[in-house]
């Protein structure tokens, strides 16, 4: 096999998956387990393990030399630096952790260390629904909302690698106060956690609605009574997708996209967000903006973090840069 073959690791809340992926987007091996509760330093050791057991694989299966380690983790990520400043609040002591450092001094092997929605973005930009677009920008949809933006071909990381925030972006300044210490966010509205939390408000003020125990209110049972045509449900989800319009539209206006990408778990279990956005998008803002913008879902499912995480070594790898590959620096 002559195909360049990396590390991808991809760091969540609730669990950590490993693997062994190639230029193609292949996922040769893979490896998946619980997040450490006990904090960074039981971290850090399931890192090491992990990429232990990704080489002696990449050996038993005669695999290329291995170009490096991508990893993609929640929070906000010092990509220049490689580390977490701040880190998912899923993640015990998630935070100031220099990850590049620590992960080249345990292995020998470049790594690289980016938010976790940017290494999707990487994968959908590269392999998935944004291929061959040079402007497009990315929303995940799931317990929060996350954002990336490519911009003339390159992801947009900011001054740091803190840019496109854009589940933070206030689409109501008297809105609802956000845990970011914002008030209005569009993750406040239209993320699973935000959709649940406007319904518990909503009950709470009118209890007469509801029996049971307001405080086990999730996102998936808002949906689950709107499809039963509950009239307050249909309205807290009609509140998000106002927000989430609205949201949109001002991320259009800021970046001139050609595409948007939606991802996440709420997308893939209501596809219907998707149209229902693009129409609700094409009534608002400047016609000369909105219009010309297409709309897709993610291609990657499960492996996205995976894949693009592992794609960060392929594209900053200087074996890359000599082959001419698009889309980065």
């Amino acid at each position: 096999m002559n195909e360049h073959v990396s590390i991808g690791i991809d760091i969540g809340g609730t669990k950590i998956v490993a693997g062994l992926v190639t230029l193609g987007g292949g996922v040769l091996y893979k490896q998946t387990v619980p997040t450490a509760t006990e904090g960074r330093e039981q971290i850090l050791f399931q890192l090491q393990q992990l990429i232990k057991d990704c080489v002696k694989e990449a050996h038993q299966q005669r695999l290329p030399t291995l170009k490096g380690i991508g990893i993609g983790t929640a929070g906000q990520i010092d990509f220049k630096q490689g580390i977490v400043r701040s880190g998912t609040s899923n993640i015990k002591d998630w935070n100031d952790i220099p990850l590049k450092q620590e992960m080249q001094r345990l292995t020998g092997f470049p790594t690289w260390v980016d938010n976790d929605v940017n290494v999707v973005a990487l994968a959908e930009s590269h392999l998935g629904a944004a291929k061959g677009y040079d402007n497009v920008v990315f929303l995940t949809l799931g317990t929060g909302i996350g954002g990336a933006v490519i911009q003339e071909g390159r992801l947009l990381h900011g001054e740091w690698g803190g840019a496109a925030e854009l589940g933070h972006m206030s689409v109501d300044r008297n809105g609802p106060a956000c845990n970011c210490g914002y008030k209005g966010c569009l993750e406040a509205y239209a993320s699973g956690t935000g959709i649940a939390n406007r319904m518990k408000h909503m009950l709470k003020n009118q209890p007469e609605r509801y029996d049971g125990d307001i405080e086990n209110i999730t996102a998936r049972d808002v949906f689950q009574w709107a499809a039963e045509g509950k009239p307050f449900a249909k309205s807290i989800l009609d509140e998000a997708m106002d927000a989430l319009a609205y949201g949109t539209v001002n991320i259009i206006h800021a970046f001139n996209p050609s595409l948007i990408v939606l991802g996440g778990g709420i997308i893939d279990q209501h596809n219907w967000i998707i149209s229902d956005l693009e129409n609700r998008v094409r009534s608002l803002g400047i016609s000369s903006l909105v219009q010309s913008v297409s709309f897709k879902k993610a291609a990657f499912g499960d492996e996205a973090g995976v894949v693009g995480a592992a794609y960060q070594s392929f594209l900053y790898n200087e074996f890359v840069q000599k082959e001419g590959a698009p889309h980065e620096t």
